[in-house]
């Protein structure tokens, strides 16, 4: 009996070990495919969210925490009132060399450009990376902005060869203040060590799920204006059905596809213009052709005249001679 009860206790903690391994396992997958999670930036305007990874025609470009700057006195205050600071991350995936520089990115409030602040001694804000195949790199902007309830951080870089876009909304919530920044982490931590200590495993699989249906309600969007954007830009290249504009933010799936339907305009329109040359070229070659043979024929007609010239004119000259012999034998 006691050995049947021994033997069931090794049965449950084999039974939990897995448990416990496999959920790290699903954690894991997740983290693994939510960092290698990319999103594409090109030539025209689009949204991301803070923290999400984009390729920017070869680099990847992360914008990793944004923080308000209090650390100046009233005659290095910013003129606008704010001093806000944007930590961004690099890396270079293309064979060739690249540079990634702070002058690639702008600050707008309401559509105003708001200019870098130099309030302090810090020399390491701005930068200016060359980064070879591999290579990562980091740095923060800091700019004198007003107040307000949302800014917008703009890029517009051509790492390799194309020109590509991005922003990122940056809402109140998303800004922490620098000051404050050490002594809440650590309350934060030892809140999170205190909380370990005592959670059990129902409530980590209750926070799991709640995170992953976070993350998937967590979408990426597209205003009005910039989804209407490629609605006048499909519309002016199909003579069939037209769209309406839309008066509400879509999601990316939405914009995306629209993206690829242009796209595929774009490409039909491209085949027929090339087959459009290709005619024109035959038809020029085939004009080409008839010049040339035209040009021959003439150039044989002309020569044929000049022989018969040339015979009547030996023929007229034998004449004559043979005319002064008879004249001199006759003498």
């Amino acid at each position: 009996m006691k050995k049947i009860l021994c033997f069931m206790i090794v049965v449950v903690f084999v039974l939990a070990g897995c448990g416990t391994s496999g959920k790290e396992s699903e954690k894991e997958e997740k983290s693994n495919e939510k960092s290698s999670s990319k999103t594409q930036a090109t030539s025209k305007m689009k949204t991301f969210k803070i923290g999400q990874i984009v390729d920017a025609d070869g680099v990847d470009v992360k914008v990793t925490k944004i923080e308000y700057v209090n650390d100046f006195d009233e005659y290095s205050a910013p003129e606008n009132g704010k001093a806000l600071k944007v930590h961004l991350k690099f890396k270079n995936n293309n064979e060739d060399q690249v540079l990634m520089d702070s002058t690639d990115f702008t600050m707008k409030v309401d559509n105003e450009n708001y200019e870098q602040w130099f309030g302090t001694d810090d020399i390491h804000d701005g930068f200016s990376h060359q980064l070879n195949k591999g290579n990562t790199g980091s740095g923060y902007i800091t700019y004198d902005v007003p107040d307000s309830e949302q800014y917008t951080l703009e890029m517009e870089a051509s790492p390799k060869f194309d020109n590509v876009k991005a922003k990122w909304q940056i809402k109140k919530s998303d800004i922490k203040n620098e000051e404050n920044s050490d002594s809440n982490q650590t309350n934060v931590s030892n809140e999170q060590s205190t909380n370990d200590d005592s959670v059990n495993e129902d409530v980590e699989e209750s926070e799991e799920e709640a995170s992953v249906e976070e993350e998937s309600s967590d979408e990426i969007t597209f205003t009005a204006e910039e989804y209407n954007d490629l609605v006048d830009e499909y519309n002016s290249l199909t003579d069939g059905e037209k769209m309406d504009h839309v008066n509400r933010d879509v999601i990316e799936i939405e914009y995306t596809q629209l993206e690829d339907r242009i796209s595929a305009l774009y490409d039909e329109q491209a085949e027929e213009d090339e087959k459009e040359y290709e005619e024109e070229m035959k038809q020029l070659e085939e004009e080409e052709k008839a010049e040339e043979e035209r040009m021959e024929a003439e150039d044989k007609a002309f020569e044929e005249e000049m022989k018969r010239e040339e015979a009547e004119y030996e023929a007229e000259m034998e004449k004559i001679d043979k005319e002064l012999e008879e004249d001199l034998s006759e003498e």
